[in-house]
C-alpha cells in the first residue's frame, strides 16, 4: 500500500508550499485487525468521532513532546466534506472535484480561522507516482485502489485497520519527514500559533483518507464581515488578547478563478497549489505627508483602510475595494494578518519568529 501525505504550508509573504511523500507500507496479513470496517456505509459516525479523537490524542502527543500547546477539535466540517469526496474518488488532491481550494472550502462552510491543511492516504494504487507496471496498468483502466483489490486475483489485499493508519500517517509526518518533504508536514503540526484542527476521516476496506485543517483561530465566533458594493466591513473581537497582544497588521486580498470542475481537472495532479495572485494590501491610514512604498510595482497595490478603529480586542475595519482591482469572474480572499507585540519581558519569545506576519482569518467571497 501507498501512504501518501499532503500539505501546504503559509510562508510570510502568503505563499505556500506543498509536499508530498510516497512510501511503501504493507500491512500484516496476519495480525487480526480488530478494528477494521467492511466499507464505507459501515462506518458509524460514533466510530469516525472515535477515530477523530484518537486522531487528535497523537497529534497532541507530539505537540506536548515539543513543548506546544494543544489543539482542540474544530467543529468546522468542510474537512469532513472533503475526506468524504477523497474516499468516492480515492484520488488525492488539495481541490474538490468542483475545484474548491481548502481555504474556499473552509471559508464555505463558515470557517472563522484561518486554515492549513496536511492531507494523506493509504491506497494499494498510487497514480501519482506510476514507478512500476503493476501501477502503471491499473491508473491507465482506472481502476481505484478498492477495485484492483476485489478484481485483482493476483495477490491478497490485507484490510486497512484505521487506527493504525493514523498513527503510521501522524509518524511519517513527525519523524520521517525531512528526507522527502523538508519537514513541512511537521511544521505544520508543530505550529505554535494554531489553536484547533477540523479532522475529517473516510475510508473502506482498502482505502484511507485523512484531512487535518490546523486552524489559526484568534477572533470570536460571532465576528462580522459585511460587503456593500465596493465596501467591505469586518467586526469582530480578539479572544485572550491580555494573552495573546495581537496587533493587526494588515489585509491582503488574491483573486482566484472561480472553482469549476475543469479547475479540478487542470490542476488535480499538481503538487502545490497557492492562495491566489495577491492584488491587493490595505493597511492603516498614514498622516498626509507619509506615504507607503511598494517593493514590486505592477504586480499588487498598497491602499490605505477607509476606517482602521482597534482598541485592545476590537477590530472595526473597513475598506473599499479600489476600481483598479478587476474582480470581473474572480474570487476573491481576504486575509487578515497580525504580528505579536513585543513582550520583552518574554525571554523565550523568538524575535525573527514573533516579526512575522501570523494570519487570524481568512474569507472568500465568490460572489462577488
Amino acid at each position: 500500500m501507498f501512504p501518501v501525505l499532503n500539505k501546504y504550508q503559509l510562508t510570510c509573504v502568503g505563499f505556500f508550499i506543498l509536499v508530498c511523500l510516497f512510501a511503501n507500507f504493507l500491512s500484516s496479513s496476519s495480525n487480526a485487525l480488530e478494528h477494521i470496517q467492511k466499507n464505507a456505509s459501515d462506518v458509524s459516525q460514533k466510530n469516525i468521532e472515535q477515530l477523530k479523537d484518537f486522531a487528535l490524542a497523537k497529534i497532541n502527543d507530539d505537540r506536548k513532546k515539543f513543548g506546544l500547546a494543544p489543539v482542540f477539535q474544530s467543529n468546522n466540517t468542510a474537512a469532513q466534506v472533503q475526506a468524504n469526496e477523497l474516499l468516492r474518488t480515492q484520488f488525492i488532491s488539495h481541490l474538490t472535484v468542483d475545484g474548491l481550494k481548502p481555504y474556499m472550502l473552509y471559508s464555505l462552510y463558515n470557517g472563522t480561522g484561518y486554515v492549513q491543511q496536511n492531507l494523506g492516504q493509504i491506497s494499494y494504487i498510487d497514480s501519482k507516482n506510476l514507478t512500476n507496471q503493476n501501477n502503471k496498468h491499473n491508473a491507465k483502466n482506472n481502476l481505484t485502489s478498492s477495485e484492483f483489490c476485489t478484481i485483482a486475483k493476483k495477490f491478497y489485499c490485507a484490510p486497512i485497520d484505521p487506527y493504525k493508519a493514523i498513527e503510521n500517517l501522524e509518524y511519517l509526518m513527525i519523524y520521517d519527514d525531512k528526507k522527502c518533504c523538508k519537514d513541512g508536514h511537521r511544521n505544520n503540526t508543530l505550529n505554535k500559533f494554531h489553536t484547533h484542527v477540523s479532522i475529517g476521516i473516510a475510508f473502506n476496506k482498502y482505502y484511507f483518507a485523512m484531512v487535518q485543517n490546523f486552524e489559526n483561530r484568534y477572533l470570536e465566533s460571532d465576528y462580522q464581515i459585511q460587503k456593500d458594493d465596493d465596501n467591505i466591513k469586518l467586526e469582530a473581537k480578539i479572544m485572550e488578547q491580555n494573552k495573546i497582544n495581537f496587533q493587526i497588521n494588515h489585509v491582503s486580498f488574491f483573486l482566484d478563478d472561480h472553482p469549476t470542475k475543469i479547475v479540478y481537472e487542470k490542476n488535480k495532479n499538481k503538487t502545490n497549489y497557492e492562495l491566489g495572485d495577491l492584488k491587493l494590501i490595505v493597511s492603516k491610514p498614514l498622516p498626509s505627508y507619509v506615504k507607503y512604498l511598494q517593493q514590486d510595482e505592477g504586480s499588487y497595490e498598497i491602499i490605505e483602510a477607509k476606517k482602521w478603529d482597534l482598541d485592545n480586542n476590537n477590530i472595526d475595519l473597513e475598506i473599499k475595494i479600489p476600481d483598479s482591482l478587476n474582480v470581473k469572474d474572480k474570487v476573491l480572499t481576504m486575509v487578515v494578518y497580525a504580528k505579536k507585540a513585543d513582550n520583552k519581558g518574554d525571554d523565550n519569545e523568538n524575535n525573527d519568529e514573533a516579526a512575522l506576519p501570523i494570519p487570524l482569518t481568512s474569507h472568500t467571497f465568490f460572489n462577488y
